[in-house]
C-alpha cells in the first residue's frame, strides 16, 4: 500500500527568522494547513517542484538565496509558475513592494504581521 504523506493543503514557508516561522506553523497548523518550513534560500525552488504546494510564504531577506530571486526563478518555472506566492518583509519601501508584485507575487505583507491577517490573505490569495 502506498504511503499518503498528507491529506492537508501544503504551504511552503521559507523564513529565517526562528520565532516567527514558528508562530506562523503553528496558526497555519491550526487552520488545517500541512506547513513544510525552509530557513533559507537553498532548496526552496526543489522544494516547491518537488511537494506543490498550493501557496508559498516566501521572506525577502533569506540566506544564501534571497526571496526576490527565489520568485523570479518560481515564475519562469512552467511547474510552479502559477503556485501563489506571498511575500514577506520588514521592508516596506514602496519601491521593493512593487518590485515584488511586479515579478508575480500575490500578495506583500510587512512584518510585525497579525496572523488572523496573514491567514485572511492566504485565503484571498487561494480564492
Amino acid at each position: 500500500m502506498e504511503n499518503i504523506e498528507s491529506e492537508k493543503p501544503k504551504i511552503v514557508y521559507a523564513e529565517d527568522d526562528e520565532g516567527i516561522a514558528r508562530l506562523v506553523e503553528f496558526k497555519l497548523m491550526n487552520k488545517g494547513f500541512d506547513v513544510i518550513l525552509l530557513k533559507s534560500g537553498h532548496n526552496v525552488v526543489e522544494t516547491i517542484i518537488d511537494k506543490k504546494p498550493i501557496l508559498i510564504l516566501l521572506d525577502l531577506m533569506l540566506p544564501i538565496k534571497d526571496g526576490l530571486t527565489i520568485l523570479k526563478e518560481l515564475k519562469m518555472n512552467e511547474e510552479v509558475k502559477n503556485i501563489p506566492v506571498i511575500m514577506l518583509s520588514v521592508q516596506g519601501e514602496e519601491k521593493i513592494v512593487v518590485q515584488a508584485l511586479n515579478l508575480g507575487a500575490a500578495d506583500y505583507m510587512q512584518k510585525p504581521f497579525s496572523t488572523t491577517e496573514l491567514t485572511s490573505r492566504i485565503h484571498k490569495a487561494l480564492a
